[in-house]
């Protein structure tokens, strides 16, 4: 049924859920799995540290050297909790598992990555945000959902 599938990972406890799920459907298609985290540009730190979003950040002022090391321990991170993951999936038996960060804003990065990787199922999950929470932070979930024209979408709710 499904030929390729893409596993969003945030680094948080509730986007780990996501794995059993995205193992279970893999095993049951016979299908690669693509896991992929995204991680913030050094653009975005130096926008996120100029004062340039919604919450207030008060670090000073940032240079480029710092946003470099921001990000490089950013994708140490998100290394370390994407091979967590695929050892997961490879003990739940996935045989085929591979990696990918990326750089930038989630939403439009796993977009794109459905369409360079040809998955044709996002798993991702959802933390259930509403209301005020949802408007002020967004929903990487329902972005996706909304431009993913060519991917089924798996939502898991978090527990």
């Amino acid at each position: 049924m499904y030929k390729k599938i893409l596993l969003t990972l945030d680094g948080s406890e509730v986007s780990m859920q996501a794995v059993p799920h995205a193992a279970a459907l893999a095993k049951a298609t016979n299908a690669p799995v693509v896991i992929l985290q995204v991680i913030d540009s050094e653009a975005q730190i130096i926008s996120q540290a100029s004062g340039a979003s919604i919450e207030p950040i008060s670090m000073g002022s940032i240079t480029v050297e710092i946003a470099q090391e921001a990000v490089a321990a950013q994708r140490q991170s998100a290394q370390a909790n994407l091979e967590a993951a695929k050892a997961q999936m490879v003990a739940d038996g996935v045989a085929n598992v591979s990696t990918v960060v990326r750089e930038g804003s989630p939403g439009d990065q796993i977009v794109e990555a459905v369409e360079q990787e040809g998955a044709d199922v996002v798993v991702i999950s959802t933390h259930g945000r509403s209301g005020i929470r949802r408007v002020i932070m967004g929903s990487v979930a329902d972005h996706v959902v909304r431009n993913t024209p060519t991917a089924s979408v798996l939502l898991i709710r978090a527990h």
